[in-house]
C-alpha cells in the first residue's frame, strides 16, 4: 500500500508540512517497525523508526536497513531497553549508519534522496523514487522524470486506487488512463536549478555558472541575477536571494568555495560585488531550502 496525496503541489510557498497529505516518510513501504516513532513529520522533521530484527535481518546496521526500500541512512543509535523511541539521557548510544546497532532492535533514521513527497501532480506516493503519475500531468514516465530533474528508472500500468501495478511498460510510453507508476533516480532538486534560465553550466544544487553579458543585465552582481529568478523558473514562483558568489576567472564552476577570494568578506558580501561583464558562479537560495 502506498500513501495517499492529493493535487499539484503549490510552489508559491514552501509547506511546513509535507503537501498534499503525503507523508514525507512513507512509513508504510518500511519493513519490520516495531514503533513509528511518532508517525508522520513536517517538511524539516526526521524521518525515524525502531526497527525489529536489525541485528538478524541487517547485520545489525541502519545503513542495510534504510537501503533495503530505497532510502539512506542519516542517523542510528541504540534502542531503549524496553520499548519505545526516546533514549535515556544517560544511555542514549549514537552511532555510525554503518555501525552494528547494539542489541537486536535500534532506532535507524532515513531519508529519501529522491524527496518523492515532494513531487508535483501526483496521485500517490509509493516509496522512494516511486509515484502514481496522472496522464494529466505528463504524457510519458521519462517526461514527468525529466520535469522533476531526474532520470527514468522504469514504468509500469496502475492498477486500481492503490500502489498496485499490473504490465511493465517502457519509459517512453505513453501514461495509461488510469495512471502509470513512475521510477524516477537521481538526486531531487528542490530549488529547481535545472530549470534556472540565462545560466551557462549547473555547478550543483543552488549554485550556476553565469555570464557577464547575463550579470549585466541584472545590475552586475549575483544578488541581480537571484533576484530576478522569481516567475522565471516554471513552476517555481520563489523569491530567490544570493547567498554566495565567486569570479569564475577562467575556473568555472570550479571557482565555488575558493574562499582565497573573499579578502576577509562573508560569502553574503561577495553577492554585491559587481564583477564588470566577467563570468561568475552564483549560489542562490530560497527560505526553506
Amino acid at each position: 500500500a502506498g500513501v495517499a496525496g492529493a493535487g499539484a503541489v503549490s510552489w508559491a510557498a514552501r509547506p511546513s508540512a509535507p503537501p498534499g497529505g503525503v507523508d514525507k516518510c512513507m512509513k508504510d513501504t518500511w519493513p519490520d517497525v516495531a514503533d513509528d516513532c511518532g508517525g508522520p513529520v513536517g517538511y524539516h522533521g526526521s524521518c525515524e523508526a525502531r526497527v525489529s530484527n536489525l541485528l538478524s535481518k541487517y547485520d545489525g546496521s541502519c545503513d542495510k536497513y534504510c537501503a533495503s526500500f530505497g532510502f539512506a541512512c542519516s542517523g542510528a543509535r541504540g534502542a531503549p531497553a524496553d520499548s519505545g523511541c526516546e533514549p535515556e539521557i544517560t544511555a542514549a548510544e549514537y552511532i555510525s549508519c554503518s555501525d552494528k546497532v547494539p542489541g537486536a532492535e535500534g532506532i535507524c533514521s532515513c531519508h529519501d534522496q529522491h524527496d518523492t513527497f515532494l513531487w508535483p501532480s501526483v496521485e500517490r506516493a509509493c516509496g522512494a523514487g516511486k509515484a502514481i503519475v496522472p496522464p494529466a500531468a505528463a504524457s510519458t514516465c521519462a517526461g514527468f522524470c525529466a520535469d522533476q530533474g531526474l532520470v527514468c528508472a522504469g514504468a509500469a500500468r496502475a492498477v486500481g486506487t492503490g500502489c498496485s501495478v499490473g504490465e511493465a511498460a517502457a519509459c517512453s510510453d505513453a501514461i495509461g488512463d488510469s495512471g502509470s507508476m513512475c521510477t524516477c533516480d537521481g538526486e531531487y532538486d528542490r530549488v529547481g536549478t535545472f530549470k534556472w534560465p540565462q545560466t551557462l553550466a549547473v555547478c550543483s544544487m543552488s549554485t550556476v555558472l553565469v555570464s557577464g553579458d547575463v550579470l549585466k543585465e541584472h545590475g552586475g552582481n549575483c544578488e541581480g541575477f537571484c533576484s530576478g529568478l522569481r516567475e522565471r523558473v516554471p513552476g517555481f514562483d520563489l523569491d530567490f536571494w544570493c547567498t554566495a558568489a565567486w569570479l569564475a576567472k577562467g575556473a568555472g564552476c570550479g571557482a565555488a568555495g575558493n574562499s582565497r577570494r573573499l579578502r576577509g568578506r562573508s560569502l553574503a558580501d561577495t553577492c554585491q560585488q559587481d564583477f564588470h561583464g566577467a563570468d561568475a558562479v552564483c549560489s542562490c537560495s530560497f527560505a526553506d531550502l
